[in-house]
C-alpha cells in the first residue's frame, strides 16, 4: 500500500470528515470451497464460522502452532463457499499458510485469487452516500460485517461493510481489469485518495490493532495486542494449546496511552516505560493524532499496573504518558445517520 498521496493531514481529514479512497494493494484473497470448507476455516482460524449466514462476514486470526499471530483475516460467506481477505502486510505468509494447510483436508479446495481481484475501500462519515450508488436497496440495510453481490458495468463485484477507521467503511472487491475504471469513478464522485499513514492513525484512534506495528521486535500472541476476544475457546484451532499455556503463565498486558501535549517526538518502539525509575513496560506503537493534538499509542506493561488512569514516565525523558480505556476518540460517523 502507498504511504500517502498528498499529505497525511489532508488524507486524515478526508477519512474523518468526508470520504477517503483506499487501495488495499497487496491484500490477499483466497476462495475456500468444498464440503469441509467451514470445518477447515474453523480449524486454521480462531473462530467457528458455522454461524455465518450467506452475506455475512467475520474476522478471525490465523495462528502458528506456538500461538503467535500470522494474520488477521476477514471471511465472507457465500452459502457454502467462502472468500478470505487478508491485510496486505500479512498476505504473503498467510496465503502460503492456508494453501499448505488445505493439503490435510480431502474435501476442501483453496485457491489464491489475489491477482484476479482488487480491493478498493471507502472510509469516512460521508462514504455511505457514495456506496449507496452501487446498491439497489437502502444502504442502512447493509449491516456492519456483511456483504452483498452487486453488478457494476457488467462486472460481478462484492461490496462489504467492513470499515476499519470507526467511520462508515465499505470495500469493493472488483475484478482487477475493472479496478482502474472503478477507482476513476469514485474519484470523480469526490473521494480523496488516502495512503497507509493516515489510515494507520485512524485505526489507532479507534483501537483497531495494527499487527505490523504493535510488537516488541518479535512474534506476538493475541494476548499481546488485546485480541483474546477473537479466540473461540470452544473451537479446536491451531495454536490453542500453546495459548492455554501462555494464559496460565501470564506475561505483560497491552494498554493504551496518551502523552503529554508537550511531547514533540514520538517514542520509538521498545522505549522503556517506568514508575519511580523502575521499568514496568515498553512502548509498542505510537502515532500523532491530529484530532487530539498529541501522541497516542500502545504499550505492554506488567499486569500489576495494567489499568486505565495510570501515569508512567518515558525512560530518558521528563515526559509522562497516561493510560486510558480505548477508543481514544469518538468517530464522526456515530453522529451521522444513514439516510
Amino acid at each position: 500500500m502507498k504511504t500517502r498521496f498528498t499529505t497525511t493531514d489532508e488524507e486524515y481529514a478526508a477519512l474523518r470528515r468526508n470520504t477517503g479512497l483506499i487501495h488495499y494493494q497487496g491484500a490477499g484473497l483466497l476462495t475456500v470451497t468444498g464440503p469441509e470448507a467451514a470445518g477447515f476455516l474453523g480449524r486454521v482460524g480462531t473462530r467457528s464460522i458455522d454461524f455465518l449466514l450467506e452475506g455475512q462476514s467475520t474476522a478471525s486470526l490465523l495462528l502458528r502452532e506456538d500461538g503467535t499471530i500470522i494474520a488477521e483475516t476477514l471471511i465472507h460467506c457465500w452459502g457454502t463457499d467462502y472468500l478470505v481477505e487478508i491485510w496486505p502486510a500479512q498476505a504473503t505468509e498467510a496465503t502460503a499458510h492456508l494453501l499448505a494447510a488445505a493439503d490435510g483436508f480431502a474435501d476442501v479446495t483453496v485457491e489464491d485469487v489475489s491477482e484476479a481481484y482488487t480491493i478498493l475501500g471507502l472510509e469516512g462519515p460521508s462514504s455511505f452516500k457514495m456506496a449507496q450508488k452501487y446498491l439497489d436497496f437502502p444502504i442502512a440495510s447493509l449491516a456492519y460485517r456483511s456483504c452483498a453481490a452487486v453488478e457494476w458495468g457488467g462486472e460481478a463485484v462484492t461490496l462489504s461493510r467492513t470499515g476499519i477507521t470507526g467511520e462508515y467503511g465499505y470495500k469493493f472487491i472488483v475484478p482487477s481489469a475493472g479496478a482502474p475504471r472503478l477507482r476513476a469513478e469514485l474519484l470523480e464522485l469526490g473521494a480523496v485518495e488516502c495512503g497507509k499513514d493516515a489510515l494507520d492513525i485512524c485505526r489507532m484512534e479507534v483501537r483497531f490493532a495494527g499487527l505490523e506495528h504493535e510488537h516488541a521486535g518479535g512474534p506476538i500472541t493475541p494476548f499481546d495486542v488485546g485480541l483474546q476476544w477473537m479466540l473461540d475457546t470452544g473451537q479446536d484451532f491451531v495454536g490453542r494449546e500453546a495459548l492455554e499455556q501462555r494464559s496460565r503463565h501470564g506475561g505483560r498486558s497491552p494498554v493504551c496511552w496518551v502523552a503529554d501535549a508537550a511531547l514533540e517526538t514520538a517514542p520509538a518502539r521498545g522505549t522503556a516505560i517506568a514508575v519511580s525509575d523502575a521499568e514496568i513496560g515498553i512502548v509498542t506503537h505510537c502515532v500523532w493524532s491530529p484530532t487530539l493534538a498529541r501522541h497516542i499509542g500502545t504499550a505492554v506493561v506488567d499486569p500489576a499496573v495494567a489499568a486505565s488512569g495510570q501515569e508512567f514516565q518515558l525512560a530518558g525523558t521528563a515526559m509522562t504518558v497516561r493510560t486510558i480505556s480505548a477508543p481514544f476518540l469518538t468517530a464522526t460517523s456515530l453522529a451521522v445517520p444513514l439516510d
